[in-house]
């Protein structure tokens, strides 16, 4: 099984990142998860992290007030690419690939979004792949 199959994968890492934040008085949490997302990942889509609320709301403390915040989830990549580049998001410092060792892989789906959002935004992403698609 590859890492981009790991079905319910967002209830996973939320649970955890929710039973942090309520340890630490955390007042949000933030998921990245964008619209493109919607098609294969069932778990990525907004009615999902409206349930989730929920679910921290119900499996909290009654004095706990944790909110979740999905700010992307109606962008396409394309336009968060294009925000970050204006603000100067230091990409050479980020992740999107499945593969867990650099280099960057170039053929999974985050990759492949992530080199055609840049390639939309007329940019070059910076980091090394194994694998550059000629459209990058």
């Amino acid at each position: 099984m590859r890492a981009q199959d790991v079905a319910f994968r967002n209830p996973n890492l939320l649970s955890m990142a929710s039973s942090y934040a309520e340890a630490t008085e955390s007042k949000a949490l933030f998921i990245g998860a964008h619209s493109e997302d919607f098609s294969g990942y069932p778990d990525c889509r907004p009615a999902f992290f409206d349930a989730f609320q929920n679910v921290i709301d119900v499996g909290t403390k009654p004095e706990t007030e944790i909110e979740l915040k999905s700010l992307f989830v109606e962008w396409s990549k394309t336009e968060i690419a294009e925000r970050e580049l204006e603000l100067g998001v230091p990409y050479e410092s980020t992740w999107s690939c499945y593969r867990g060792e650099e280099p960057a892989c170039g053929a999974c789906d985050a990759c492949a979004f992530r080199l055609e959002a840049f390639r939309n935004a007329e940019s070059r992403d910076p980091i090394a792949y194994v694998e550059r698609p000629e459209f990058s």
